[in-house]
């Protein structure tokens, strides 16, 4: 896979709000549907292929979302940059979301449906800005 950017999104469909980050890229890739210089990818469940999938995408800047139970509040976001000297991988970012819930189930929390299109246009504007970059 060869791309300038790579947007990759852990989590489960399965758990409640574990599964925004795939509801996420699913969202993002028809938002940026005509943009070729960007790749959108289900990173699986819990990142434990994370590396291995970092080390065959042929991308220069990759972005990670992912979400987090109890340790900051639903919908907020954090974001943890990181720049390489390496060969491959020279931008990674990681962007890590709150969620109310992480039960049984494929709904999301009331506090996180209410804040969906908010969380996608943030997001979206990340993306914007790292390929401007």
């Amino acid at each position: 896979m060869s791309c300038e950017l790579a947007v990759m999104g852990l989590g489960d469909v399965r758990r409640s709000d574990k599964g925004l980050a795939i509801y996420l890229i699913e969202r993002l890739e028809e938002i940026f549907s005509n943009c070729k210089r960007l790749i959108f990818i289900n990173a699986g469940k819990d990142g434990r292929d994370l590396y291995q999938l970092l080390q065959s995408i042929d991308s220069k800047k990759v972005i990670v979302i992912d979400t987090v139970y109890d340790i900051i509040n639903p919908a907020e976001i954090n974001y943890l940059q990181m720049k390489t000297d390496g060969d491959s991988i020279k931008k990674l970012l990681l962007i890590t979301i709150g969620i109310q819930s992480d039960d049984w189930g494929k709904k999301l929390s009331k506090v996180i449906k209410e804040e969906f299109d908010n969380l996608v246009s943030k997001v979206s504007n990340v993306i914007t800005e790292f390929l401007k970059k």
